[in-house]
C-alpha cells in the first residue's frame, strides 16, 4: 500500500519521454522493494523453465510441432474474425446506402406524381380547344395586334408542353438510374451477406480446430507442460517489448521534430512563393505543437486509480504462475476497457494473434498502466486520455478468453523499470 501513496503523492518532472522522479527514502524504498520482488519473479520464471525442460527431454521437440500448429490455427482464427468485423462493416454502409437511395426513389416518385397533375392540366387545355389548330385560330384574328398576341400565346402553349415533357424525361430518367443503383446495392448486400454467412462457418470451424488442438494438449502432461513452457516464454518476450514502452512515444517526437526542421527549410527556399512558404511554416508549427505537447510534463495525480471496467473480477494475482500481470475478468465478452487514470498513450501495438493488442499509457509519478487482449484499439500513440477513456474492447487475443484482460503496472525511475503488483493501486 506504501507504493500507492508514493504514486499518488509524487510530483514528477518529466526528461522527454521519460519519467525521472526524485523520490523520497519511503518512496525509493518502496522501488528497491518492488524491484527486488520482480527480479525473484523472474529467476523462479527460469528456474521453472529449466524444470519444465528436463521433465519434457526428448518430447520437447516434437510437442514443439504441436504449438507451431496450434498458433498457426490461431493466426487463421484471428484472420477470420478481422474478415467477419470487415464484412459487419461492409453490410452497414450498404445498408446505409440501400435507406438513401430508397429515399431518392421516393422523392423522385412523388416528383412524378406532381408532374401527372401538370401534364393532365395541360392534355385538358388542349382538348378544350380541339379543333382549332394554328391556321384557324390565326385566321380569326381582327387586327395585326391581334394576331400577334395569339401568335405569342401559341408559342408560350408548345414551348410549355415542351418543358413538361423535358422535364418529365430527365425525372424518368433519374428514376431509372436510382432504381438501377437500388438494384444493384441489393445484389451487393446480398453477396455481402452471403460473404458473412460463410465467414461465420469458417470462423466457427477455426474456433473448433483450435480448441481442439488445445484439447490433445491438455490431455497429456506433457501437453501441458509444453503450453507452460511456451506461455511463460511468450510472457518473457512480452515483458520486453513493455520494458521500454515509452520508446514509441520517444521515436514519435523524434520524428515530429524532424518533420518541423525539413519543412522550415523547405520554407526557406521558396521565398518568392508567398501561399507555398506561409503553408511550409503552418506545418512546421503543427509538427512543433504536437512534439511540444507529448513533451509536456503530465498532470499530478489528484484521485485515485479506478478499475478497467465495471463490475471487475480478479481472477489471478501478480506473481502467480510467475506472471507480472492481474487477470481482471469482466462481466460481459468484449467489455469496453477504460483507462484507470489520466494519461498519455506511449504505446499501441499488435502483439500477436496469441495476445491481440496491447495499449499502454503513461501516468503521472513514472507510472505506466499497460492493457494486453484488446481488438483495434481506439486511441492512438501520443492521445491525451482522461481517467475512463475508452481505449479498446476486449477480445484481440484467441488464447486469453474475451472477458480477461492482462494488466500490467510499471514503474520507471531513472534506468530501473520494474513491473509491479497493480493490485493495491485497484483496491484489491
Amino acid at each position: 500500500m506504501i507504493l500507492a501513496v508514493a504514486l499518488a503523492a509524487a510530483a514528477p518532472a518529466l526528461n522527454g519521454a521519460t519519467a525521472q522522479v526524485n523520490l523520497t527514502s519511503p518512496e525509493r524504498q518502496a522501488l528497491e522493494q518492488d524491484l527486488a520482488r520482480y527480479q525473484d519473479l523472474l529467476a523462479e520464471r527460469q528456474l521453472q523453465l529449466v524444470e519444465i525442460e528436463k521433465a519434457l527431454g526428448q518430447t520437447g521437440g516434437q510437442l514443439e510441432q504441436r504449438i507451431a500448429e496450434r498458433d498457426e490455427v490461431s493466426e487463421q482464427l484471428a484472420a477470420k474474425r478481422r474478415e467477419r468485423e470487415q464484412l459487419i462493416a461492409r453490410i452497414a454502409d450498404l445498408e446505409a446506402e440501400r435507406t438513401a437511395t430508397e429515399a431518392q426513389v421516393a422523392a423522385l416518385d412523388e416528383r412524378l406524381a406532381a408532374m401527372a397533375e401538370r401534364i393532365q392540366d395541360l392534355l385538358l387545355s388542349h382538348y378544350k380547344q380541339k379543333g382549332r389548330d394554328l391556321t384557324s385560330s390565326l385566321a380569326t384574328s381582327k387586327t395585326f395586334h391581334e394576331l400577334r398576341v395569339r401568335n405569342h400565346y401559341l408559342g408560350l402553349l408548345a414551348e410549355q408542353d415542351a418543358d413538361v415533357v423535358n422535364e418529365l424525361d430527365a425525372v424518368l430518367e433519374e428514376r431509372r438510374a436510382a432504381k438501377a443503383q437500388l438494384d444493384a446495392q441489393l445484389l451487393e448486400l446480398q453477396a455481402a451477406e452471403a460473404d458473412l454467412a460463410r465467414a461465420e462457418t469458417d470462423l466457427a470451424a477455426a474456433r473448433q480446430r483450435l480448441d481442439e488442438v488445445l484439447a490433445e494438449l491438455n490431455a497429456t502432461r506433457a501437453g501441458q507442460l509444453i503450453q507452460q513452457q511456451n506461455l511463460l516464454e511468450e510472457q518473457t518476450r512480452l515483458e520486453g517489448s513493455l520494458g521500454d514502452v515509452n520508446r514509441q512515444l520517444e521515436q514519435e517526437i523524434a520524428r515530429l521534430r524532424a518533420e518541423e526542421a525539413a519543412a522550415r527549410e523547405a520554407a526557406a527556399q521558396y521565398a518568392q512563393d508567398r501561399e507555398k512558404q506561409l503553408e511550409l511554416q503552418r506545418q512546421a508549427d503543427a509538427a512543433r505543437s504536437r512534439a511540444d505537447a507529448l513533451t509536456a510534463p503530465l498532470a499530478p495525480l489528484t484521485t485515485g486509480f479506478t478499475r478497467p471496467f465495471d463490475g471487475a473480477t480478479l481472477i489471478s494475482r501478480f506473481g502467480e504462475g510467475n506472471n507480472s500481470y492481474l487477470g481482471i475478468q469482466a462481466p460481459a465478452n468484449n467489455s469496453a476497457v477504460r483507462s484507470v487514470q489520466a494519461g498519455r498513450v506511449s504505446a499501441v501495438t499488435y502483439l500477436g494473434a496469441n495476445f491481440g493488442y496491447m495499449v499502454a499509457v503513461q501516468h503521472s509519478g513514472g507510472l505506466t498502466s499497460v492493457y494486453v487482449n484488446l481488438r483495434q484499439p481506439l486511441v492512438d500513440l501520443g492521445d491525451g486520455v482522461q481517467q475512463g477513456t475508452v481505449l479498446g474492447y476486449l477480445g484481440g487475443g484467441t488464447l486469453t478468453p474475451p472477458d480477461v484482460l492482462q494488466f500490467y503496472a510499471q514503474r520507471a525511475t531513472g534506468s530501473n523499470s520494474p513491473f509491479i503488483d497493480p493490485a493495491p493501486l485497484l483496491g484489491w
